[in-house]
This record gives C-alpha cells, sequence and structure tokens, in this order.
C-alpha cells in the first residue's frame, strides 16, 4: 500500500455479502415459509489518498489510478493474505465516478470516495486444475474447498473422431457430446448455468449441438477431498482437463 501513490484510508462493504432473505406467506399457514436468500450485487466503498512529490508526480499517479477502472467493464480487486502469498478476487466496475469537490486546485495529494459494485459477487480463489489423456475410459478428480457452489470448465481435444462423455457435477451425472468434424477445434465445456456451456476454439453455435441437453449439477461448498468421476472419449485417444475456481462468500 502505497508504492505506487495510493493509500487506502478505509473500506465499506468489503467482508460481509449483501443477502436478502426470501420468504413465502401463503394464507391459512402460520408464520412464513423460508426460502434461499437472494444474493444482490455487491457494493463496496474505497476511501483512498493519491499522493506524489510535487503536482507533476501526483497528476501520473492520478492518471495511472483512474485508468484502471471503468463504469463499463469489470476490473478484478484482490485481498490478500497476511503473509502476502495467497489472494481472493472479486470483478468490481465503478458504480459512479466520485464528485469533484475540490476548494482548491490538488498539488501533492487527494482524498477520493470511490463506491464500487460487483454484479457477480463471489470471491475467487486460485484455480485448480486435473488432468485425464488416453481412450475409454477415465476419471477427473473435482474439489471445491470453498463455501459457495462451484462449476467445473473442461477442455477437450478434438480432431474431428473423438466422441467425448463429460461429467456433470459430482453425482455420477455424465452428458454425451456429439462427434465434431476437426474445423471446430478443440472443445470447450462450461457447466455454470448463465454462461454459454459448450464452445471451441472457432465455432460458438455448437452449443445448439446438446440439444436441450444441460449440465445442472456444480461442485457443492466444502468439498475439500476430491471425487473422482468418470470421463470417457471413442474414436482415438484424447486429452481432458478440468479447471476449477472455488468461490467464498468472504475475501477472507
Amino acid at each position: 500500500m502505497g508504492e505506487e501513490g495510493l493509500y487506502m484510508q478505509g473500506v465499506k462493504g468489503l467482508y460481509h455479502p449483501q443477502r436478502t432473505p426470501r420468504v413465502q406467506t401463503p394464507a391459512f399457514y402460520p408464520g412464513a415459509i423460508p426460502g434461499a436468500p437472494k444474493t444482490d450485487p455487491t457494493v463496496t466503498d474505497l476511501k483512498v489518498l493519491s499522493v506524489g512529490v510535487g503536482g507533476a508526480e501526483w497528476e501520473a499517479v492520478e492518471e495511472a489510478w483512474w485508468s484502471s477502472w471503468s463504469d463499463e467493464a469489470d476490473g478484478t480487486l484482490r485481498v490478500w493474505n497476511r503473509a502476502g502469498t495467497k489472494y481472493r478476487w472479486q470483478p468490481y466496475r465503478i458504480q459512479k465516478w466520485p464528485d469533484d469537490d475540490m476548494d482548491t486546485e490538488p498539488d501533492e495529494e487527494w482524498p477520493w470516495a470511490l463506491p464500487l459494485v460487483s454484479y457477480r459477487p463471489g470471491w475467487r480463489g486460485q484455480t485448480i486444475t486435473s488432468t485425464w489423456s488416453g481412450t475409454g475410459s477415465g476419471t477427473l478428480a473435482l474439489v471445491n474447498p470453498g463455501d459457495l457452489p462451484c462449476w467445473a470448465q473442461i477442455s477437450l481435444t478434438n480432431s474431428g473422431v473423438e466422441q467425448w462423455t463429460v461429467p456433470d457435477g459430482i453425482g455420477g451425472d455424465t452428458v454425451q457430446l456429439e462427434v465434431f468434424d476437426a474445423s471446430v477445434g478443440d472443445l470447450f465445456v462450461d457447466t455454470d448455468q448463465f454462461e454459454l456451456q459448450l464452445e471451441s476454439d472457432v465455432e460458438s453455435q455448437i452449443a445448439a449441438s446438446l440439444l436441450g441437453l444441460r449440465f445442472r449439477q456444480p461442485i457443492p461448498p466444502r468439498t475439500t477431498v476430491p471425487v473422482n468421476v468418470p470421463i470417457s472419449v471413442t474414436g482415438r485417444p484424447g486429452a481432458a482437463k478440468a479447471y476449477m475456481t472455488p468461490m467464498w462468500l468472504r475475501p477472507w
């Protein structure tokens, strides 16, 4: 903190997510029926002080700082552990550009109140991978040490003859893919229901080939022991690699 001319003076809304309980109150029932909480966008307020030795250096600090933020695209906010060896991150963008309440022209320092918003809440950790290669049947080891569900991503080789059957979660469910022409390139599966679930190097429309099939199962929270799940390929040997990015409610 401060090495690049910015000092954090305070932060609000960083630690606990904003979640709203949902209830149903049908007629003729006492009380209410509780439902799963709804996670709202995370609003975090940063207070920072930009500092430079002289006006020219302060202006350079300001230019670098504001050039790294946008109100149209997400940036990455990282929170490191005390040892400085690991971090968790969350995508943020500017919710509202701060007010320029200047009584005089700044010269060497200036405090800013910076409201940020994350529309994809959840603190991500470092991505964990698992690989398998061969022909016939094998396994991938899926794991999720986070306290939020994790949606696995799986890359698959494709030379035009392979037919892959890939895992959906850790319960043994699988989804069989079509045999794709070599021209579409290697395949990429994203089991997240809010993402395009099947893509390739050069063609995104192959998701339609699922014909209504969907990947539906996340890796449950706190799956700390890797679970071996089935994967198979026919036609010729292939290689698969699973990517798991655990997510937490809090940054530490």
